[in-house]
């Protein structure tokens, strides 16, 4: 992510490292930011995973929803999860 000097109180990590975390974006949030407009946003940015395709959580857990469009975004680090193209089925019975 290119540098800037301007302070973020709002994190966007990859947790395609599980175990270190890539800063993916920040912004300052003056508390008027939707979740609308941030999804928007990153999907304008990011050329995976597809528009769509991800979600956003935080530390613990909770979605940043995607039904809730008009609701602010929170303060905090959040996570950017997705689902994987390299998914497979495994059978539970024969």
């Amino acid at each position: 992510m290119p540098q800037s000097g301007y302070p973020r109180n709002v994190q966007i990590y990859s947790r395609f490292q599980v175990d270190a975390p890539e800063l993916a974006a920040g912004f300052m949030q003056f508390g008027h930011t939707t979740v609308a407009e941030l999804y928007s946003c990153l999907e304008i940015c990011f050329a995976r995973p597809r528009s769509g395709d991800f979600r956003l959580s935080d530390d613990d857990g909770n979605i940043l929803s995607r039904q809730a469009p008009d609701h602010i975004v929170p303060i905090t680090d959040l996570y950017v999860i997705s689902l994987s193209i390299y998914c497979s089925i495994i059978p539970l019975m024969r």
